[in-house]
């Protein structure tokens, strides 16, 4: 899911609309796949898989999105155990996996997991790793608008669950899911 070099986000002018929910931010001429089956605005990427360098720390949102989705490991690109349980690693923040716990890292295959935690510069610094029996779509991490002026409140990117009214003010950049009954385990007492 990470971005090649001549994958770029398109900027494009956000504008208000109007719909039967009331206001929120839009594109000008937009069709229907800037937004997603719960309304949220996406951001705009160019798509060029290959082309250029890997930007590790970069991540192609609808590259994301889809992994996230349909449950495939964010490394391969391939399906992940059809109804979990699912290997999920994460940046240690100090704690194990919580239930509950909101990310927006897709899973991941065994195979891509331990070569993930050699290579990848946030997980060498140390990882976490749970299987997870359920996984729900929550939200968004995006940047948020604000209405007044339709400017982005500060660039960063802000975690917006879909039944927020910020979702309407937000531009999407990944999705993110819940996280539910997580096992903590460790990857090199995983079998390949």
């Amino acid at each position: 899911m990470a971005a090649w070099s001549e994958e770029r986000a398109r900027r494009p002018l956000v504008v208000r609309r109007a719909d039967a929910g009331g206001e929120r931010i839009g594109y000008p001429g937009e069709p229907a796949y800037d937004r997603d089956g719960h309304g949220a605005l996406w951001v705009r990427q160019s798509f060029a898989p290959g082309r250029g360098r890997p930007q590790f720390q970069n991540v192609h949102a609808l590259r994301q999105r889809r992994a996230a989705r349909r449950m495939l490991c964010q490394v391969c690109g391939r399906p992940t155990p059809r109804g979990g349980p699912w290997l999920f690693v994460l940046r240690d923040v100090g704690r194990p996996v919580e239930e509950g716990e909101r990310t927006t890292a897709p899973p991941v295959c065994v195979p891509c997991a331990r070569v993930s935690v050699r290579h990848c510069p946030r997980l060498r610094e140390g990882h976490v790793a749970a299987m997870v029996g359920r996984a729900e779509v929550w939200g968004v991490a995006g940047v948020v608008h604000r209405p007044a002026t339709l400017e982005p409140a500060d660039g960063a990117l802000h975690v917006v669950a879909y039944d927020s009214p910020a979702i309407r003010w937000t531009v999407a950049h990944r999705l993110v899911l819940t996280l539910h009954d997580c096992a903590p385990v460790r990857l090199d007492a995983l079998p390949a």
